[in-house]
């Protein structure tokens, strides 16, 4: 999947949920990536798992009846990861949550920003390619400085931060940094075991069964 045809599916389900209904400033973006990143961190810091689901947050049931039987009979416990579950999943409308999940979280908001600034050709082998490049191949390079997950989420911010250098003047830099960290979140999930576009695929079903903004103010 091209990231010109996730940057555009993202976005558009932002601009759906009410992100762009007002102009909004980089550093407000910038910022809530951050805070993606470092709600990663806090994942791993309570010891929980890579991936897990959240019984009591269901998709798109604001009374939660629909999942009330597969906790009744104990298949999710309100809480569990996905090797957990006997089907290697989830039942539907459960939220994912976890480390490897808030790094894709980071991954979503930088897609949408990318959706928005609108510096991909799409199809072109200059500017566009598969995201599953992006981490499908020796990621090494990537490690040298970022082998632990408190030294990965600094990198992250690292790249972040530097995209606001640009805020105003060059969007094709600003996305250049972001995709730069996108492609360290992905090449760390994917270095645990797990499938990166799978996961940013579930979220991303996930986010277009939310209230507006999130039930968020900004």
């Amino acid at each position: 999947m091209l990231i010109s045809e996730l940057a555009k599916a993202v976005h558009e389900n932002a601009v759906a949920h009410g992100w762009w209904e007002d102009e909004r400033e980089a550093p407000e973006i910038l910022a809530l990536i951050h805070s993606e990143w470092s709600e990663a961190l806090e994942e791993a810091r309570a010891d929980r798992p890579l991936v897990w689901y959240d019984g009591k947050k269901c998709m798109g049931y604001v009374d939660h009846q629909l999942c009330e039987p597969y906790i009744a009979f104990g298949v999710c416990h309100g809480q569990h990861s996905a090797a957990e579950h006997p089907t290697g999943g989830c039942p539907k409308n459960m939220k994912p949550e976890g480390v490897a999940v808030e790094l894709i979280d980071g991954c979503i908001r930088i897609l949408d920003y990318i959706g928005k600034l609108d510096v991909l050709d799409a199809g072109s082998k200059e500017t566009d390619i598969d995201i599953e490049l992006m981490y499908n191949h020796d990621a090494s390079k990537y490690f040298e400085k970022a082998e632990n997950l408190p030294m990965l989420i600094a990198y992250l911010h690292l790249h972040t931060a530097e995209a606001l250098k640009f805020k105003d003047d060059c969007p094709t830099a600003i996305a250049v940094q972001l995709l730069l960290a996108m492609t360290y979140a992905l090449s760390w999930v994917k270095k645990q075991g797990l499938d990166p576009l799978a996961i940013l695929l579930e979220k991303h079903e996930y986010n277009k069964t939310r209230p507006y903004k999130h039930g968020k103010k900004f």
